[in-house]
């Protein structure tokens, strides 16, 4: 997955990060907070807050401790809160951490890790087109306004 960007979802006024599948071309919308939002953003354009954010803080600790962030999976959707593992390299031995997407996506921005989505979560929650970038955002921007966030949840 790709993160295709975060934006104010109008309806809502709640953030709402969108990933995509550049193979298949579908889109996952995430409802996500404030705080993470601003996290992912600030990442993104390359904006360093003077102390280190949360998870900026998580990074530094992965790395003092000689561990790597390999990737990042969208894991699962269950009533309408989307769940994530965080996948760790520890002294050879691998881990997943149980994550909020929007915290995984923040770490996952910072240390350059991969972003995948199960597929159970895409057929549930994605958008799926095959016509040309224009299509495919105007068919993205008429489910923004149609969807209830309650039928995702947030992370």
């Amino acid at each position: 997955m790709e993160l295709h960007g975060v934006n104010l979802d109008v309806m809502t006024n709640q953030p709402v990060v969108i990933l995509r599948d550049p193979t298949a071309e579908r889109f996952l919308p995430i409802w996500i907070g404030q705080f993470e939002a601003t996290a992912i953003l600030m990442e993104l354009q390359g904006v360093k807050p003077s102390r280190p954010l949360t998870h900026d803080l998580l990074k530094s600790v992965i790395e003092n401790f000689q561990a790597s962030v390999g990737q990042i999976v969208i894991s699962d959707l269950q009533d309408g809160t989307f769940f994530a593992k965080i996948h760790l390299t520890v002294d050879s031995v691998d881990l997943q951490i149980d994550a909020r997407p929007s915290d995984a996506i923040a770490l996952a921005v910072r240390t350059k890790a991969p972003i995948y989505a199960e597929e159970s979560v895409l057929d549930k929650a994605s958008v799926l087109t095959g016509e040309g970038e224009e299509a495919q955002v105007e068919q993205f921007r008429d489910f923004l306004q149609n969807i209830d966030p309650n039928d995702f949840g947030s992370d």
